[in-house]
């Protein structure tokens, strides 16, 4: 059983390393989508990313499924590696473990796009920069919140810094929770 393990955390690295090539060519324009390597990737790794696709929508037309679908493959890979190398867990404690990381992942993807539109926000770089209208485009949603309570200022992202904060909590608290919850199963 645990060679089976280890076969499918074997396997959930190799995808996971696929979708990280399948990212990199999707930025290469030059690609060739009908190549048949091209092909044969997108016939392994699409199928994958299309289960997170209506999970997670779409930022300011960025794709962000193959980092969700990262994200969980190697929580699932880790819960399988952990069985395969003789780690004392039942199945309760994997199916924990799995929603922690992958929440745990979220939480630090969502604080990673708000401290970033904190930084930008005291450089104060020209706000019709691409790239400074994509970050802000990503974290609207996240920092939107924060904002209808907190006090707004032209020289502080304050609902910026809440939202970190708040995320910085979320985290903690997640952690605390479920590392405890496994410990009880």
């Amino acid at each position: 059983m645990r060679d089976i393990a280890s076969l499918i955390h074997l396997l959930i690295e190799i995808e996971v390393f696929l979708i990280i090539i399948r990212i990199v060519l999707s930025w290469l324009p030059n690609i060739d989508m009908y190549n048949p390597l091209v092909r044969a990737l997108r016939a392994v790794v699409d199928p994958v990313l299309r289960i997170f696709r209506p999970i997670l929508p779409t930022f300011s037309g960025i794709d962000v499924t193959p980092v969700l679908a990262i994200v969980v493959l190697q929580a699932v890979g880790g819960a399988f590696d952990a069985y395969a190398n003789s780690y004392a867990v039942n199945f309760g404690q994997l199916l924990v473990y799995i929603v922690e990381r992958v929440l745990l992942a979220v939480v630090a993807i969502m604080a990673v796009i708000v401290f970033i539109r904190l930084i930008l926000s005291f450089l104060r770089p020209d706000p019709w920069h691409p790239t400074v209208r994509l970050i802000r485009d990503m974290s609207r949603p996240l920092v939107e919140p924060f904002g209808r309570v907190l006090p707004r200022s032209r020289s502080v992202d304050v609902p910026a810094i809440g939202a970190l904060v708040g995320f910085f909590v979320l985290y903690i608290v997640i952690q605390q929770v479920l590392d405890r919850l496994i410990v009880r199963i």
